[in-house]
């Protein structure tokens, strides 16, 4: 996450999160933070609050995990320094 990356859209409609927005919003309820990074990365080091769903994993543990799709959802995938 470049820090110089602001909320823009994307032609899919799924917008970016600058790495000081994130940092900015780190005690906000209403932001889901999801680490997709393989499990034994997620125990070494995650973002506070993030909950793991591994890449391979998405397609069958979103729903169970993520259950309001309306909500915003911040899914990262390298270290936060």
């Amino acid at each position: 996450m470049a820090s110089d990356v602001t909320a823009a859209p994307q032609s899919s409609g799924v917008s970016e999160i600058s790495r000081d927005e994130l940092l900015r919003r780190l005690h906000d309820s209403s932001l889901t933070i999801v680490d997709v990074l393989p499990q034994a990365s997620y125990l070494e080091a995650h973002i506070p609050r993030a909950i793991n769903i591994p890449l391979e994993q998405i397609q069958t543990h979103a729903r169970e995990q993520l259950p309001d799709f309306a909500a915003e959802i911040a899914v990262y995938c390298g270290k936060f320094t």
